[in-house]
């Protein structure tokens, strides 16, 4: 999601899609405008892409081919702060991953087959979803 400032100002319309990019990595994913947003913050869940051949998704399915996975562009480490020491990028009390913490360059490209970087299919554990699920109420 992207906020009215950076959306105005990279020329964003519905059915855009950006590369984001950080110290560690980037990808190329769909934008959304959000107005309700710090103008200079994106935001997204970490839980919008699924690895193809994860969760027994049918091929090609949205959840792999437009949503996309992040970890790689953050790193686990904070930047050292001249001691030497480098601190764990989460949150102290919880140990949850940190929030709001990843400077990022956001730049308007041509939308791709799919979200990138396109991660090869694993090997699903589970057998492959039936084309049509019965459902049967009582005996």
């Amino acid at each position: 999601y992207v906020p009215t400032k950076l959306w105005e100002s990279n020329g964003f319309a519905e059915g855009d899609w950006a590369r984001v990019t950080s110290p560690h990595g980037e990808i190329t994913v769909p934008v959304m405008h959000m107005a309700a947003l710090n103008e200079n913050t994106i935001w997204t869940w970490n839980a919008i892409g699924k690895r193809k051949g994860a969760w027994a998704l049918v091929e090609d399915s949205p959840e792999t081919t437009k949503g996309f996975l992040l970890n790689h562009i953050i790193h686990e480490l904070l930047p050292s702060k001249g001691d030497g020491l480098r601190w764990s990028n989460s949150d102290p009390i919880t140990g949850q991953a940190a929030w709001f913490d990843l400077r990022v360059k956001i730049e308007k490209v041509s939308a791709p087959k799919e979200a990138m970087p396109a991660h090869p299919a694993q090997k699903s554990p589970v057998p492959k979803a039936p084309d049509n699920v019965k459902q049967k109420v009582g005996s």
